[in-house]
């Protein structure tokens, strides 16, 4: 009889712990909080650090689960505004300004004031800044970039060229090219925003570096002379061959600018920092040999210096929708400082957000990137991210027309302006 009730308390010991331990089991194997984030980082050099550091922050953070998803930049413009509610990212990619704005108006974007005390000193105030709206923080940057004009050191050095410091210097040094078959600037404009650089640095160039500002205050019209003289100088630069035929057809997505300048079909190309990483991850001799830095040169008689920069960030926001917006917002942090992720950054040529972020002693370029923008005189944001959408989308679409030669500056001036005069 004891030896029975024995048996039978033992079998239940067993099965009650048994019950116990698969519940724990089940327990510890399901996540109690899954985020969902997105970001645009398709180039391996800047996808794996963040894959890196995410899987650190689960491991800090027992519990939680992040699933990744990475979309290229043009798509995920599009794609980020057709999600809302459940489908929406509990953490996204961004790029500050009003590009951001807009859904902060819209609603979409949590408050995260609070919990970036805990890190926001440690990032680039610049940078930190075009995510705020109305004193409340609304995003976090985790990589800075600016606009650079790359050229191919090779190429200056067989023709016994110099990086061109002023306007003039640049005409002649393209012409040099032009006469030995090779085009001065490599560009693909199917997406609109890189020839766009061309035309802000040059009003840039001309009428001083806060140009825009004054432009988007009311100061000055988008018809002023100065946007009229750099859609002029644009369309000279067309028309005397200094970018390739068919520019506006060629995709940056798919390398079309980068295949020219690697081939030495093209000796020059202005893209932003983004590019290093870029160019590491696919050609390394290209990057470790022939590939050069400097800035935008300045114009004769021209209100803007070369230190003065076209710059921006790219930055994590969390959603409005997202369940648990405390850790998402410790999520945004940990990958605005998190120095491991700095140093792949560094490694794969990117610049990171942390004012702590190192520097390889053996990646002059970097340095030198870094220090353009340690050293700029004025940091304009990107102009797409700081004009009103619709704004932005026009002065996108006027300057792709300006390539295109379907537009007179003086037309592409009027458009703006009267799109900004329909925003008021």
């Amino acid at each position: 009889m004891k030896k029975t009730m024995m048996i039978a308390l033992l079998l239940m010991v067993a099965v009650t712990f048994g019950l116990y331990a698969g519940g724990a089991a089940e327990t510890a194997a399901k996540p109690t909080t899954t985020l969902e984030l997105w970001h645009i980082q398709v180039n391996e050099t800047a996808k794996r650090p963040i894959e890196n550091a995410v899987r650190r922050f689960e491991a800090a953070n027992p519990g939680v689960k992040v699933n990744i998803s990475v979309i290229e930049a043009n798509p995920y413009k599009t794609k980020l505004k057709t999600v809302t509610g459940n489908d929406f990212p509990d953490v996204f990619h961004s790029w500050g300004g009003s590009w951001l704005e807009s859904f902060v108006d819209a609603g979409m974007v949590a408050d995260i004031t609070e919990a970036s005390k805990a890190w926001k000193d440690q990032v680039s105030e610049s940078a930190f800044a075009l995510n705020v709206y109305d004193g409340k923080v609304y995003g976090s940057p985790y990589m800075n970039s600016s606009t650079i004009m790359y050229y191919n050191k090779d190429l200056f050095k067989k023709y016994n060229l110099t990086p061109p410091k002023t306007y003039s210097e640049l005409v002649q040094v393209a012409e040099t090219f032009k006469k030995n078959g090779i085009i001065p600037f490599a560009l693909a404009n199917q997406a609109k925003w890189p020839g766009a650089q061309h035309f802000v640095l040059l009003s840039m160039r001309l009428g001083g570096p806060d140009i825009f500002k004054r432009a988007i205050d009311g100061e000055v019209k988008f018809t002023d002379e100065v946007f009229v003289k750099a859609g002029e100088m644009l369309q000279d630069m067309v028309k005397k061959g200094y970018f390739p035929e068919g520019v506006n057809g060629i995709d940056y997505n798919t390398g079309g600018s980068r295949v020219m300048f690697y081939a030495e079909q093209a000796a020059m190309i202005v893209q932003t920092s983004n590019m290093l990483s870029i160019v590491k991850s696919e050609n390394p001799a290209f990057y470790q040999n022939k590939l050069g830095v400097m800035l935008y040169p300045s114009i004769e008689g021209g209100k803007g210096k070369a230190t003065d920069l076209l710059a921006g960030e790219n930055a994590f926001s969390v959603s409005a929708y997202a369940e648990n917006k405390d850790i998402a917002a410790k999520l945004v942090g940990f990958l605005s400082t998190d120095l491991q992720l700095m140093e792949e950054y560094a490694k794969g040529g990117a610049i990171g957000a942390s004012k702590f972020a190192p520097v390889p002693a053996d990646d002059p370029l970097l340095r030198d990137a870094m220090a353009q923008i340690a050293n700029a005189t004025f940091i304009q944001n990107f102009i797409d991210q700081t004009l009103a959408p619709e704004l932005a989308n026009m002065h996108k679409d006027t300057v792709q027309a300006l390539f295109g030669g379907t537009m007179t500056a003086v037309q592409a001036a009027q458009t703006m302006q009267k799109t900004a005069d329909g925003l008021k």
